[in-house]
């Protein structure tokens, strides 16, 4: 199916009417907060400067939000059915015609480059504020990319699959975790290393120079079933020279040692072949040295890992090897993408699977409250059922991306939207998903330019002639 994307190459913004969204509380469940503070920055992945308070307050919006299911009302087999779907390549709606940025205030908008991966394509794009490339990176042979992470000095690192398995829940040479890889490559693109891993979903430099992956076994677990196998998923630790496996820790057994106040296992009743209980899909090292002053819960010993099908939000001291802080269940549906705020607040994408619409919560882990949360003005046309993505900018504004229809946004504190892209890839008349967006310094990005002999102008110039390639 690569084959027949198209990689139209941004140049320029692009026109296009948009509807403005707004940030909207609903009725606040037992565990929100009964009014909206204001959001707090975030340093973002990939090198971005460190962030200052904001000192705009959220607004609720203009109008009354219409209500909704609490996710603790939705069907628990609704849920379960929507998580054993597959992840979507592909957007549903055709192409209407807009790509590329079709939104930018520049007044507003916090300034930086942006870093998405197309999984089905294989690739790695980094562009400006109004669209133009400025780097491309891809590896062949490869099935799909699960993720990919700019690291501080300009590499890439890479969670991929070389080829499709026979059968995705299978075990054996050509089992589910056949072709599967972790990969650092240089800013020119050249491998550094490529390592067999059966790793998935993302991949993050820690604060002691090693990198985190999430990776998965299978093992029988007779206390879940006795007949079928737990895919058992693993925080893993890899030498960031070399690639070479330093430590590993199962996921579901840290979580039996979590506070049983804050967390108790779901139990899957439906599917087939393998038993998916977590589904890890993020992990973020604290590293914030300040925050770890203040509160245990900050040490840099701690990693916040989010687990899909648990609708949970965890953080594990890895020194001690157990799960200190838990929240979600009853709150969350399906989160992708957790991170830890500069105010120690903790931004997290939640997809809302069973109840048909997206949101972007901020909440204070110590007093597990909600203290900001967007979503559109009309719930149901922010939703992407597999994977989603946050990150709270320089300047007090978030960066989304609703993964399914290929689109990423940033909205102010209010809500309002002050840059939108839509991915210019594209198969069958239908817009590439995409993984997760990231924002980046300009002076980061820049320094990575001037080590390469090149500008940002000059790097853009290519992607001139390539627009409109087929």
């Amino acid at each position: 199916m690569r084959s027949t994307f198209r990689l139209l190459l941004a140049v320029a913004s692009l026109g296009g009417a948009l509807s403005q969204a707004a940030c909207e509380r609903s009725a606040p469940p037992a565990t929100s907060a009964s009014n909206v503070g204001p959001p707090e920055t975030h340093a973002g992945s990939g090198g971005a400067a460190e962030a200052q308070p904001s000192p705009v307050a959220a607004a609720s919006g203009s109008a009354a939000p219409t209500p909704l299911p609490h996710p603790a009302e939705v069907s628990r087999a609704d849920v379960e059915r929507l998580q054993a779907l597959g992840y979507v390549d592909l957007a549903d709606a055709p192409l209407d015609g807009r790509s590329g940025v079709v939104e930018h205030d520049a007044a507003r908008s916090a300034p930086g480059y942006n870093v998405f991966t197309n999984a089905h394509l294989c690739s790695t794009q980094l562009i400006d504020a109004d669209g133009a490339v400025l780097r491309t990176w891809s590896l062949e042979p490869c099935f799909r990319w699960d993720n990919t992470t700019l690291l501080p000095d300009g590499d890439l690192l890479v969670v991929g699959r070389a080829e499709k398995p026979d059968k995705a829940d299978g075990e054996g040479e050509r089992g589910w975790a056949v072709g599967r890889y972790v990969a650092r490559l240089s800013w020119n693109g050249d491998v550094r290393w490529k390592v067999p891993l059966g790793a998935h979903h993302d991949a993050q430099l820690t604060p002691r120079g090693e990198i985190a992956v999430l990776t998965a076994s299978r093992r029988l677990v007779p206390e879940l079933d006795e007949r079928r196998k737990l895919k058992d998923d693993a925080l893993t630790l890899l030498a960031a020279e070399t690639g070479e496996t330093r430590a590993s820790a199962s996921l579901y057994d840290l979580l039996k040692t979590a506070p049983p106040d804050q967390f108790q296992f779901q139990r899957r009743t439906q599917g087939r072949g393998h038993l998916d209980l977590l589904h890890a899909n993020s992990v973020s090292w604290m590293q914030d040295p300040q925050l770890a002053a203040r509160d245990p819960l900050y040490a840099t010993s701690n990693v916040v890992v989010t687990i899909r099908h648990q609708d949970t939000v965890a953080i594990v001291d890895w020194d001690a090897q157990r799960v200190v802080w838990a929240w979600g269940q009853g709150e969350l549906s399906g989160p992708h993408d957790a991170v830890v705020l500069p105010n120690g607040h903790v931004l997290v994408f939640d997809n809302g699977l069973g109840r048909g619409w997206s949101r972007v919560v901020e909440m204070d882990p110590r007093t597990r409250r909600i203290v900001w949360e967007y979503r559109a003005p009309d719930p149901k046309a922010f939703y992407t059922q597999t994977r989603g993505a946050n990150q709270r900018l320089a300047n007090g504004n978030t960066l989304i991306a609703q993964s399914d229809a290929g689109r990423a946004f940033e909205v102010t504190p209010d809500g309002t939207i002050v840059w939108e892209f839509l991915n210019p890839n594209s198969s069958e008349g239908k817009r590439g998903g995409m993984v997760r967006m990231r924002r980046i310094a300009p002076e980061v990005v820049q320094g990575w330019l001037a080590r390469a002999g090149t500008t940002a102008a000059t790097a853009a110039a290519p992607a001139a002639s390539a627009q409109g390639a087929h």
